[in-house]
């Protein structure tokens, strides 16, 4: 019935219910009480019909002029109350400025290997994990033995098809046309690259251009670089400088280099050049299993059935393999027994979480200080609503105010980003740009929009509601709910400032421990540089010339980097060893002599290598750890002999202390040192004076031994800083991103100082007319907001804890927590909340006593 008179004219109304009434009570005696409802629903919803219906009356809102009236209130409110309309304009956008900051770079990270060629969404990579020295260690490169891909193509009816990819960053190269040459990395692709990698030719067919084995594709960079045009590159012969695949090649093809791709290089080559060096046996492993799924195939299922594949190759192979979608590599490239669970997708949540954070704080200052300047406008809502206005179009004013503010910052946030983005690409090591592309400016109005929206719901719904009686009186209502609302949010501000700073301070320790703490050898003044050329087979000249160099301390060669890409090898044998023993994986540098003493690495026991004895051509030097591993008591000329028959027996001559030459996240696993020619770098240490100086005349004497290789070097610091690159990148990102959650949380805090004092005037005005000092007045108001701020401590430290806490267990050596920096981080928001409550209250204490009494 009630529906019936909501949509029914009122002539028609009368009678239709008296008819209806009748209808249903004849049904009721001779049928169902719910047949007779039924049959009055469906009598009611046939008088649904035009002729029915009521006629209302339509009063069209003038929405262009509504809209520029609110927008005309919304500038006279801010001129009115400038300093209000500075503070919630900084606010704003200091907080959306650094949201779209974040946004750039958390996209940027999304976007890594995110391809969309015609199969990438069936795209896996094989990725393979041993069990080894009591743990699981993942390539992360992801090589895996040489006949894989195919061997999985073949019996895994799951795999649409495979290709190979052979690529890591010691491939490099020099490619040389007449006088230019250019170091350059490459790698080697198999057919079927190109359907799921981006191929963005300038020049040339991608799918043809490596089909003869004597053509390469290079990068428009390197083209550039040696023919000065992409397009004069195509069909030139260059040659190619390689221990393994050096000689002429034949320009077919001019790649655009792929900003999103993770993996950079410089030249393709046909995979079956690989091929040709014999190297497509399953105990060799440096190839990439790259695997294009069918259309609907269970990954999961897929993953639980090749896991054990290498069983039937070999029944000893126990490594596991896992198929990991090439997209989710970048950003999940951690690790646990060979499952991918975390890694640089850590830190764009962090970031996206600090984003929404610094937002929702920016937008809590702005209700905070419209609630705190109500009273001054309480009069304005009175006055519109005794002429008529109602709550809808009042709300609609405050939403279009803040919606206002909202936008009038985007535009100050924008000029702040243009102006950091330099300096925000030097911290994050990308290069990043404000373009303002239909994604960017989407994502732009989108976050400022919901910024504006989420600011003004509150102050809209809290300014409507006023009674227009109190409102015309200059009454304001005070709420108990309202009040601890705003309360609550200052206390939710100070408690997420507190969780960053707590952050910062332990992320800069354990970057600070890492920087500092020995790592059991020496990383300064030390420079390394290539071993090739001629000097990969005859270096014994260059080698006394250069150690008889001014400013050379000590020289020596070694294989891999420290820290970090070491080689390792397995099916070691020793006395007392048991039959899981063969399963151990030993880490190993083959180098010179003096490589030991250059590092400034400590022996525990025994001696270094010798050149007066060429018996340590079969001695091997190993770390504590090893030693503790096989459980040898007396390890100094005991024997460590191979599985393989035709290896040599190697004899213990010496044991090292424990050295970090992986990252702080490993523990140190078992490692020894051998002699060896095959090195693949020198390594040099210098004085420190006058190292440019020195750098010069070695950079000349290996130009004089090596003509046609540049000489180019690195710093062995440098390669560690660069393994803890992203540590170093948050630590600086958090410090600046907490400073601005701190500096907003404190004008939140100011607004709610403002609004309570602002009640308090002719309270303030009474207690120094009865004699009160401005000091106790100060202590009077500000006590209650220092509660909020410790309420806010108490909550955040727990909270921190447990995130850095979680934080620290990614590293094997980590420093322990100190309670002093959660103290730090209490005492530094009480000085804050201090000094931002005591300019205010301070401000209201001096007010004229005479001009609070006359108030309203």
């Amino acid at each position: 019935m009630r529906f019936l008179l909501w949509f029914l004219k009122g002539n028609l109304a009368e009678e239709v219910l008296g008819d209806l009434d009748e209808k249903f009570y004849a049904t009721l005696e001779n049928e169902s009480p719910g047949k007779a409802k039924r049959n009055y629903w469906f009598q009611v919803f046939n008088y649904l019909r035009p002729f029915a219906f009521k006629k209302h009356r339509h009063n069209p809102l003038n929405y262009p002029s509504m809209f520029k009236h609110n927008l005309l209130i919304s500038f006279r409110s801010f001129y009115r109350f400038k300093t209000t309309f500075a503070i919630n304009l900084l606010g704003l956008a200091s907080g959306l400025a650094s949201a779209l900051l974040i946004y750039l770079w958390v996209n940027d990270e999304l976007k890594t290997d995110q391809f969309k060629e015609k199969d990438s969404d069936r795209h896996v990579q094989v990725i393979h994990t041993y069990p080894t020295s009591g743990t699981f260690h993942t390539n992360t490169s992801g090589s895996t033995p040489n006949p894989l891909y195919s061997a999985l193509a073949e019996k895994m009816p799951e795999v649409d098809y495979s290709f190979p990819v052979m690529a890591a960053p010691e491939n490099k190269g020099i490619l040389s046309y007449e006088d230019n040459t250019f170091r350059a990395q490459y790698q080697f692709i198999g057919e079927g690259y190109f359907n799921v990698f981006p191929g963005n030719f300038l020049h040339g067919d991608k799918y043809r251009a490596l089909a003869d084995k004597g053509n390469i594709a290079i990068s428009d960079k390197l083209a550039l670089t040696l023919f000065q045009s992409t397009e004069a590159a195509m069909g030139k012969v260059v040659s190619f400088k390689d221990p393994s695949f050096g000689g002429a090649y034949q320009v077919a093809g001019v790649f655009k280099s792929e900003p999103k791709a993770s993996e950079k290089f410089d030249i393709l080559f046909n995979y079956d050049l690989y091929i040709d060096l014999d190297l497509m046996q399953w105990y060799n492993g440096s190839t990439q299993a790259h695997l294009v799924l069918n259309e609907g195939v269970d990954l999961e299922a897929f993953n639980a059935k090749i896991k054990s594949f290498l069983l039937t190759i070999h029944p000893n192979w126990k490594d596991i393999l896992y198929a990991q979608p090439y997209s989710e590599k970048y950003l999940y490239g951690q690790y646990e027994q060979g499952i991918p669970v975390a890694g640089r997708i850590l830190y764009v949540r962090l970031f996206a979480i600090i984003a929404l954070f610094v937002l929702v704080i920016a937008c809590i200052n702005y209700m905070n200080f419209s609630t705190a300047k109500a009273s001054r406008r309480v009069k304005e809502i009175g006055i519109k609503k005794a002429i008529g206005a109602n709550r809808s179009s009042l709300i609609f004013q405050y939403f279009s105010e803040s919606m206002t503010m909202a936008f009038l910052s985007l535009t100050i946030a924008l000029v702040l980003v243009v102006i950091l983005l330099p300096q925000f690409n030097e911290i994050t090591g990308k290069q990043l740009v404000l373009s303002l592309t239909p994604e960017i400016t989407i994502a732009a109005l989108c976050i400022t929009g919901l910024t504006g929206l989420a600011s003004g719901i509150y102050p809209a719904l809290y300014l409507s509601g006023f009674k227009s009686v109190l409102a015309l009186k200059g009454k304001l209502k005070t709420e108990v709910k309202g009040l601890w609302l705003r309360k609550s949010l200052v206390i939710f501000q100070f408690a997420i400032s507190v969780i960053l700073t707590v952050s910062v301070i332990v992320i800069y320790n354990q970057v600070e421990y890492i920087q500092s703490t020995h790592l059991g050898y020496d990383r300064d003044h030390i420079i390394t540089f290539s071993k090739e050329g001629e000097l990969a087979t005859d270096s014994e000249a260059f080698f006394t010339e250069l150690n008889g160099l001014p400013g050379v301390v000590k020289a020596s060669q070694m294989s891999g980097d420290l820290p970090g890409r070491i080689g390792y090898s397995q099916g070691f044998k020793w006395e007392g060893m048991e039959e899981e023993d063969r399963r151990l994986r030993f880490y190993l540098i083959r180098g010179g002599y003096d490589l030991i003493e250059l590092l400034g690495i400590k022996l525990k026991a025994g001696r270094d290598f010798s050149k007066d004895l060429a018996t340590d051509r079969d001695a091997i030097i190993m770390n504590q750890t090893a030693i503790d591993m096989i459980g040898l008591k007396a390890p100094i000329g005991a024997e460590f002999g191979n599985l393989n028959p035709n290896a040599p027996t190697k004899t213990i001559i010496g044991v090292v202390e424990n050295f970090h030459f992986e990252s702080f996240q490993e523990n140190v696993k078992p490692f020894f040192f051998a002699l060896s020619d095959e090195a693949s770098k020198f390594i040099v240490k210098l004085n420190d004076q006058n190292r440019a100086e020195t750098i010069a005349k070695i950079a000349d004497l290996y130009e004089s031994h090596n003509a046609g290789y540049p000489f180019e070097y690195k710093f062995l610091d440098d390669d560690y800083q660069a393994l803890y690159a992203s540590e170093e990148r948050i630590t600086a990102l958090s410090k600046y991103f907490t400073g601005i959650a701190i500096g907003i949380s404190c004008l939140g805090l100011l607004a709610l100082t403002a609004f309570n004092t602002q009640r308090r005037f002719k309270e303030i005005a009474i207690r120094k007319v009865l004699g009160s000092s401005n000091l106790g007045i100060v202590k009077l108001l500000s006590n209650g907001y220092l509660l909020l701020v410790l309420m806010a401590i108490v909550i955040a430290l727990p909270v921190s804890y447990l995130i850095v806490r979680r934080w620290l267990d990614n590293f094997a050596y980590r420093i322990q927590l100190d309670p002093t920096y959660f103290i730090v981080a209490g005492a530094l928001m009480l000085l804050m909340a201090w000094l931002t409550i005591v300019s205010q209250t301070a401000r209201s204490a001096r007010v004229k006593v005479t001009e609070s009494l006359k108030g309203d």
